[in-house]
């Protein structure tokens, strides 16, 4: 026969003490007297008693759950995420629960499930999200933040990289690396971020006299990376520069333009991604990038979510300029 689990009326009974005494030690919220705490701490650690935070979360009608919704955990870079932001809200006493997209579900279809939990507050991280998701947190009166991108009309915070800043960063290093023709590899072109990377490089470009520069956008992956080096290099195959969208999109490229044209990186061709996922760092790819502040951009994110006053915050923050061999420093 299976064992019953001790509850919180058991401990109390136990203990010879009020179950809300027990509750105010559970939660740490009230005071109690030494005295009964010292009862309850016996108790607790005869019976092998653990609370149980979704049933706390019933009594108070707010779990110490944050919800991290994602849809693109394939990308090593979210992977990293993932791990960070967990570990920092252990650190602070709330728990994590990860719902992921999987096509074609998309994360606006998710968030009726998200909110069943009526957790305290909800991370999105995936860049695919239209506005209906976050809407759907705010008019619940549940505080939500798009991590590393943001929505020109969805209510909530975001919290992201100046991506802007970065694409002008990009274009100034790879002038200085010596290249002269460039090119542009984005990710889904209506995405905040892929279109704050590349509008920054092409403003940086056209102040400097350069127009027309060839792009081509479709997706945040390593194979779209590989076929669009191909597709765009056919069509101008005097490019000796790309500027990726993302580090997936620029491994793709650099192993398009090692095994399947025969260019040589950098000497002929110099490629620069962005974000800093662990592949970038790899002997294989020694990729030149702009590194997100993602332990900043976590802890702005968790703030915005535990002080949450309504409003529409953005913080913006600076990436970090990388120097690998992909394109060298000068």
């Amino acid at each position: 026969m299976k064992k019953k689990t001790p509850t919180q009326k058991d401990v109390a009974r136990f203990a010879g003490v009020s179950q809300a005494a027990v509750s105010r030690f559970v939660s740490g919220k009230g005071a109690i007297s030494d005295e009964v705490r010292e009862k309850i701490l016996k108790v607790i650690d005869l019976v092998n008693y653990q609370p149980d935070p979704l049933a706390r979360g019933l009594s108070s009608g707010k779990f110490d759950i944050i919800a991290i919704v994602m849809a693109n955990i394939t990308n090593p870079w979210y992977p990293v995420v993932l791990e960070l932001i967990t570990r920092e809200l252990h650190r602070i006493g709330l728990q994590a629960l990860l719902f992921n997209a999987t096509p074609p579900q998309t994360v606006d279809d998710l968030m009726p499930l998200v909110l069943q939990y009526r957790v305290r507050g909800v991370i999105i991280t995936t860049a695919s999200l239209n506005s209906s998701g976050a809407d759907l947190c705010v008019r619940q009166g549940v505080p939500v933040v798009m991590f590393n991108r943001y929505s020109a009309v969805a209510k909530g915070h975001s919290v992201s990289t100046d991506n802007t800043g970065g694409g002008r960063m990009a274009a100034d290093a790879l002038l200085r690396a010596g290249s002269r023709r460039l090119g542009f590899l984005g990710g889904m072109p209506t995405v905040s971020t892929n279109r704050d990377r590349r509008d920054g490089f092409m403003a940086r470009l056209a102040e400097l006299g350069m127009d027309n520069v060839p792009a081509l956008e479709k997706e945040f992956t390593y194979g779209w990376g590989y076929e669009a080096t191909q597709m765009l290099l056919a069509r101008h195959p005097e490019i000796d520069g790309l500027f990726c969208a993302d580090d997936e999109i620029a491994s793709g490229a650099i192993d398009a333009l090692r095994h399947a044209l025969g260019r040589r990186v950098p000497e002929d061709v110099r490629v620069f991604g962005f974000d800093d996922h662990p592949v970038a760092s790899n002997a294989a790819y020694d990729m030149t990038t702009i590194r997100q502040p993602v332990e900043d951009m976590i802890a702005a994110a968790i703030e915005l979510l535990l002080r949450d006053g309504g409003g529409n915050e953005h913080r913006l923050l600076p990436g970090q300029l990388i120097y690998r061999k992909s394109t060298p420093e000068r």
